[in-house]
């Protein structure tokens, strides 16, 4: 019987230590696999970490980059607009007024009549500002319409009895009137003794000058008082 117990008791043993050494075992499978993962994971996440500090890194080169790139195109931004200002400011210095652009206007027409450019050149050296200038008159005549034409008598005035004046209008009220609309541009005629007619297209008030003989006439046409008429304010003077 005392054998039967040894013997138990030894089976007993040796099962209590394999189920130990089982034990050890699994806790040290468990052990490496944990280690294993740890070391992976480890890895994992250094060479992340890296790969996302190289991509911060050029993201913050490509912002530095854009930055200066910005710096330059604001200062070539204001370059050319310091430039644009200069080269406006000489423009208002060396443009042409409203007179040289209207001489250069009869210069052009002079030429493309065909008139020598010597002795339009000539004229202007000799021209000189008017002398003995009379006092200026005021008459007035009535403006031709397509429902109007009357006699040369009221549709026309002699200045100095050397240039004749008259104009053409639209008719009012849409152009069934015999008295002119005002407000649309007319035709004034003008014809001098010994020199080429010419018409002036315009809305009133026109102004006009022509020389004549040795006299220079210069008047001015607006609209009159009186429906249908024009007012001339003329002064004729010395021309030389």
């Amino acid at each position: 019987m005392y054998r039967r117990k040894s013997r138990r008791g030894e089976e007993r043993r040796k099962i209590f230590l394999i189920a130990v050494l089982k034990l050890v075992l699994a806790a040290s499978a468990f052990g490496l696999t944990a280690y294993y993962s740890y070391e992976v994971g480890l890895r994992v996440a250094q060479g992340e970490t890296a790969s996302l500090k190289d991509k911060l890194d050029e993201a913050v080169q490509e912002a530095h980059k854009q930055q200066d790139q910005a710096v330059g195109d604001r200062a070539a931004l204001n370059e050319a607009r310091k430039q644009a200002d200069d080269y406006k400011a000489l423009y208002e210095q060396v443009k042409p007024s409203d007179d040289i652009k209207e001489l250069s206007a009869l210069l052009r027409a002079k030429l493309a009549e065909g008139l020598d450019p010597h002795r339009l050149g000539m004229v202007i050296k000799t021209a000189q500002n008017p002398h003995d200038c009379e006092q200026p008159a005021t008459r007035r005549f009535l403006v031709r319409t397509p429902h109007y034409r009357g006699p040369d008598t009221n549709t026309t005035v002699r200045l100095g009895d050397l240039v004749t004046l008259s104009a053409d209008g639209v008719g009012g009220n849409g152009g069934h009137e015999q008295w002119f609309d005002a407000d649309r541009p007319i035709k004034l005629h003008v014809i001098a003794d010994g020199t080429k007619d010419a018409d002036v297209s315009g809305r009133l008030p026109i102004e006009h000058m022509v020389v004549v003989k040795g006299s220079e006439f210069r008047f001015t046409i607006s609209a009159a008082a009186s429906r249908g008429f024009v007012e001339v304010v003329s002064q004729r003077c010395e021309y030389r």
